[in-house]
């Protein structure tokens, strides 16, 4: 139980990461390197895409963490108690 615990808060903490991250980066570059024009060689979709991938992989991974929290703290208290 504790495994899949795990597993869920580290999908969660890697879709957090593919959604600040690259996204700030490019959009970093964008302000230091004005020649990268995002309207003239299309990179400026990359942010975007990354922020769809992020949110849409923050779906899934919010649940399952929301869901794992419950039934981890739900099991590991339900079995830990001595009557």
């Amino acid at each position: 139980m504790k495994k899949i615990f795990v597993v869920s808060q580290v999908l969660l903490a890697i879709n957090l990461f593919i959604l600040i991250v690259p996204t700030s980066a490019f959009l970093i570059a964008f302000q230091l390197f004005p020649n990268l024009d995002s309207t003239e060689n299309g990179l400026g979709v990359y942010p975007l895409l990354f922020m769809i991938y992020g949110f849409a992989g923050l779906f899934v991974t919010i649940s399952l963490s929301i869901i794992m929290i419950v039934v981890y703290t739900w099991y590991k208290y339900k079995f830990t108690e001595k009557d």
